[in-house]
């Protein structure tokens, strides 16, 4: 194949084909993905209704199978439907004369997560320089269609009953370069990614090219957090970059909605109560800040960490290449493990509190078992020592006087055997307690805290443990004292 290029990929491409031909449009398409703050909800099972697979809308030439192998793990299609070039306008591009678009096409998406997303792809004859108003009106969707903007159109295509754009959103831009002196300059290159036609210092910028993506002299990959420039590849490399960009905006949306209710989690957390809240009120707001951040955890790698690795599904170089630099230059990897650390950090001290809660009702249920324990005592003492008496006196015995008061001397051995009884209750008590005590010093041996660390690492690692205990025979010996000065017998 001739660096010239050739046509574009035929709608049915010959197995014994090399490989996939660059294209070869002319003029430049433009594609932006915004996320919207739509759920997708599945159609019932049966329905014959439901997402398509993006190899049934878009080459992806050998890498299809893979795509479809892993079809609930990647962006499927909801709705695409071509627009009427002439009813959409835009506010810049209109505004500086510049040619209609030749073709428009919305793509209503969704992400395994649920979240629905829009991608208007827009084909118009123009350098890369003149798309820069068109590219601003898109990122801010001040684009026209009909006699509705764009976010109102699409809520009336889907049935949603209010707008729901956010604020993640990121633009491709792709372009044919047949030859090398087609290639965009370094300058070109971060004016359409930063969208604005001035100069610039090299080496000053966050754009990011990838070396899979640069590798041909007549192919350019650069990427920047909000638009990415795409020249001269091949269809199925442009086709895999636009899912790329999909899941990414999708996967940004995501992460931001996650840090905001872990925030609101962790205010709740902060501003608890602790004074005067009883510990099952406590108990119960811990346990639902917990459960909260179990399912945001999981959220966090299912929508945000997991989409970001792209190569165990797709083994492709370029495609790859692209997917985990987007994640970097749109920072979604770095802040994910910010959040991802955030949500530990909470878990942690909601844990940590849990176990104070815990240990508080722990000894309040101690509390009230001593005193139940002491009611119960009381009572079954007192009951059993007039127990003990009524028997005695209700015996049918000569020991037993009708005629004598109860209260009477006579019966004093009576009252002394029953105190005995209680005092030798008493006494078992205080001796268990002594000896309980007794041995509890036994067992806390004064020790300092190094030496119970070394004891345990020692047992764990079968390593020895020095004994520090002074050893007299290993003792220095006294060094001798120095003689006394010599006296001058001369005055």
């Amino acid at each position: 194949m001739s660096p010239a290029g050739t046509p574009s990929e035929p709608e049915i491409e010959p197995y014994d084909a090399p490989f996939a031909p660059y294209v070869s449009r002319d003029g430049t398409r433009l594609t932006t993905i915004y996320a919207t703050s739509w759920t997708y909800a599945p159609d019932r099972p049966g329905s014959g209704t439901g997402p398509r697979r993006p190899s049934d809308l878009l080459k992806l030439g050998r890498l299809a199978s893979y795509y479809d192998a892993h079809a609930d793990q990647l962006p499927r299609v909801l709705l695409r439907e071509r627009l009427d070039p002439a009813t959409v306008t835009a506010r810049r591009w209109s505004a500086s004369a510049q040619a209609d678009p030749e073709a428009v096409v919305l793509w209503y998406l969704t992400a395994p997560s649920g979240q629905i997303l829009l991608a208007l792809t827009i084909d118009v004859q123009a350098s890369l320089i003149d798309c820069i108003p068109l590219l601003e009106d898109l990122h801010y969707a001040e684009v026209t269609c009909g006699d509705k903007g764009l976010e109102q159109f699409a809520a009336a295509r889907i049935g949603a009953t209010v707008p729901g754009l956010l604020q993640e959103r990121h633009q491709l831009v792709f372009r044919a370069s047949p030859t090398a002196q087609d290639v965009p300059s370094p300058d070109t290159v971060q004016r359409v990614i930063y969208r604005a036609d001035l100069p610039a210092r090299p080496d000053h910028d966050s754009i990011c090219q990838p070396a899979e993506l640069n590798r041909r002299p007549t192919t350019t990959g650069a990427l920047g957090p909000y638009v990415s420039l795409l020249t001269g590849h091949q269809d199925y490399v442009e086709n895999t970059a636009f899912l790329s960009a999909v899941q990414a905006v999708a996967s940004a949306a995501r992460l931001r909605e996650i840090r905001v209710e872990a925030d609101s989690y962790t205010r709740r957390f902060r501003t608890r109560p602790d004074g005067g809240a009883r510990p099952h009120e406590r108990r119960t707001l811990l346990e639902h800040i917990t459960d909260a951040t179990g399912h945001l955890e999981l959220e966090l790698s299912y929508s945000v960490e997991t989409p970001a690795d792209l190569a165990t599904l797709i083994p492709s170089l370029r495609p790859t290449a692209y997917h985990t630099a987007l994640y970097e230059a749109m920072g979604v990897t770095e802040h994910a493990t910010a959040v991802s650390q955030s949500l530990t950090r909470l878990g942690n001290a909601t844990t940590a509190e849990l176990t104070s809660v815990q240990s508080a009702e722990q000894r309040s249920a101690d509390r009230r078992r001593v005193r139940t324990v002491v009611a119960v005592t009381f009572v079954t003492t007192v009951t059993a020592t007039l127990g003990l008496l009524f028997a005695f006196f209700g015996v049918n015995s000569s020991e037993v006087d009708v005629h004598r008061s109860m209260f009477d001397l006579a019966y004093a051995p009576v009252y002394a055997l029953i105190a005995s009884v209680l005092v030798l209750g008493f006494a078992l008590y205080a001796t268990l307690q002594a000896v309980d005590r007794a041995a509890l010093r036994r067992n806390r041996a004064p020790a300092p805290t190094w030496h119970g660390t070394h004891r345990l690492l020692s047992d764990e690692l079968r390593s020895p443990v020095p004994d520090n205990t002074p050893n007299p025979s290993l003792a220095p010996a006294p060094s001798p004292s120095p003689p006394p000065a010599r006296q001058s017998a001369e005055r």
